[in-house]
């Protein structure tokens, strides 16, 4: 018996093709420096990973990596999923592009219009950038910008808040409309960093404090998210008893009716068979 192939549809193309770009990716950046070490014969120096200063940003990318998807793919969708963790700046970079462009061109969450502006939005941001890091490359390589920017003691602080700028602007405009239910997470979130900050426990761990700040938002949503389908079933359950009562009224109220119905029937039985009795005597 001959077995039939199941139609391709348009998801599985999509997760086949973006699959294959991304091992494709994956081995063009490894195969960077494995060319480089062959070329110049030189070899890591494997000590190095046994260290805290490999094994902290390993832990934190690592976490990062599993969180990463299940936060940001829902709001990407497929194609640009895949394009955008293939070139990477999602936190920075490709998630507030996607969240503008949501804003500019509202549609319903997990259709097909939703996903083809999530994926021009990663497209354009992702072009906009490598023009903007070749025009910068072209500067650096002809001119002495590298050291003007290097020298300059205020510049180079600013990068490490970039990340936050961007989520900040982004993000303000929804605590501003909802703000009963960011005040907990906000305030938790802003406790945190303080400590972090004093204490010096995190390091110069960059943008993973913003993780942090993403899973305490997700829990706090989940619970609401939780009270709330509590509070619907129990308004449901409120008009599902008071319907029964209303029902149970009327059928008392036809019950009783019905009754003085039948007794006004009985007596003006009554009154018609007296008054025929009468007229026979």
């Amino acid at each position: 018996m001959k077995r039939q192939a199941a139609p391709m549809n348009f998801n599985f193309k999509y997760h086949m093709l973006g699959r294959i770009w991304m091992a494709l990716g994956i081995l063009l950046f490894i195969s960077i420096p494995i060319a480089i070490g062959v070329h110049y014969g030189v070899t890591p120096d494997w000590k190095v990973f046994g260290t805290s200063a490999v094994i902290i940003p390993f832990i934190i990318n690592f976490i990062s990596g599993i969180a990463e998807p299940i936060i940001y793919a829902p709001m990407l969708g497929t194609n640009s999923a895949y394009l955008a963790f293939l070139t990477g700046n999602l936190s920075n970079l490709k998630i507030p592009c996607v969240v503008k462009a949501h804003e500019i061109y509202p549609t319903e969450n997990g259709s097909e219009e939703r996903e083809i502006i999530s994926t021009i939005a990663v497209a354009t941001s992702t072009l906009v950038t490598v023009v903007i890091i070749a025009i910068l490359v072209l500067c650096f390589a002809v001119s002495n910008l590298q050291s003007v920017v290097e020298k300059a003691s205020w510049i180079m602080p600013a990068f490490s808040c970039v990340v936050y700028a961007l989520f900040g602007s982004l993000g303000g405009k929804y605590v501003a409309k909802n703000p009963k239910l960011a005040l907990i997470p906000t305030a938790i979130i802003t406790v945190l960093s303080i400590i972090l900050g004093v204490t010096k426990i995190g390091g110069s761990v960059g943008s993973a404090y913003l993780f942090v700040g993403i899973g305490i938002c997700a829990l706090f949503a989940l619970f609401r998210y939780m009270r709330e389908k509590r509070k619907i079933a129990a308004d449901e359950e409120y008009k599902r008893l008071a319907g029964i009562g209303e029902e149970a009224e009327t059928s008392e109220e036809v019950k009783v009716n019905s009754e003085k119905v039948s007794d006004n029937k009985v007596s003006e039985e009554v009154i018609v068979n007296s008054e025929e009795v009468v007229d026979n005597e």
